[in-house]
């Protein structure tokens, strides 16, 4: 007779719920058929999330230490300020972005840096969907609480993050559907774009076009691909720890592939 809503509201929850309940499963699917390994993942049922921010508000409430290498997400170092590290012996808990933040590039050395100071790990894969040649195998560390994937890359959704978290730690996240807060919205406009867009199709697409842009440049290809990497200090304006990391997103459209195009005829990007 009585409603949890406060407002009557147009849409079908049961159907709705239940397509919820699957995005989950879809969503890990997708992970899975990546070209890339992707094992290890901590957590018996991963939870939706926000996006991997909301999921690094909620670790921020777990504990008091972040610890982070130079060159990490700044997102860290503007909310935490004085709790954030770089003395990661200090730290409550390490997060570490695979791809790493600063070049795109692969993380694993740092990972195991951390992983032998037995402090929980988090780590941040918002690049997944958006790079090659990175492996997601973390079979291999004991210290790995929680690893988040975010779509906001992938399909371009920024404004409507969502992300999946697997973690063994108790995020608040595991309250969400037990006090019915689902986020339906953000998990139902993605559902049909996993079967639009596999973890490889922005790849496949761009990595061609970045090779060339970095080679017009004289700069060296990352391997997410939205990334040119310049270690010489030209582009210093652009440092983010040991490189200068310059985001060529915008580049690759299709008005750069007709000067590709004619660059190509050429023999400029041979």
């Amino acid at each position: 007779m009585f409603s949890r809503q406060a407002l009557p509201i147009d849409i079908n929850l049961s159907t709705d719920m239940i397509k919820y309940e699957s995005f989950i499963s879809r969503y890990h699917k997708w992970i899975h058929s990546s070209e890339q390994t992707v094992k290890g993942l901590p957590g018996n049922n991963p939870y939706i999330v926000s996006g991997i921010t909301d999921a690094f508000n909620q670790l921020y409430g777990l504990y008091n230490k972040i610890g982070i290498f130079k060159g990490e997400y700044g997102y860290h170092n503007l909310v935490l300020s004085d709790r954030v590290t770089y003395k990661l012996e200090e730290a409550d808990c390490i997060v570490i972005s695979h791809p790493f933040s600063a070049d795109g590039n692969d993380s694993k050395a740092f990972i195991r840096y951390a992983d032998k100071l037995n402090i929980p790990i988090f780590i941040d894969c918002a690049f997944f969907g958006i790079c090659s040649g990175i492996s997601f195998d973390f079979s291999e560390f004991k210290n790995i609480h929680s690893v988040c994937f975010s779509l906001s890359k992938t399909f371009g959704t920024g404004l409507h993050r969502v992300g999946l978290l697997y973690t063994k730690d108790k995020f608040p996240t595991a309250v969400y559907r037990k006090w019915n807060y689902p986020l339906i919205t953000q998990a139902l406009q993605h559902y049909d774009m996993l079967e639009e867009r596999s973890p490889d199709w922005a790849c496949t697409r761009y990595r061609n076009k970045q090779t060339a842009i970095c080679k017009l440049y004289n700069l060296l290809p990352s391997s997410t691909v939205i990334f040119a990497i310049d270690y010489s200090d030209k582009y210093i304006k652009y440092k983010r720890g040991n490189s200068n990391r310059i985001c060529i997103s915008a580049m690759l459209n299709d008005k750069v592939k007709d000067m590709l195009h004619d660059m190509d005829r050429m023999g400029q990007t041979n």
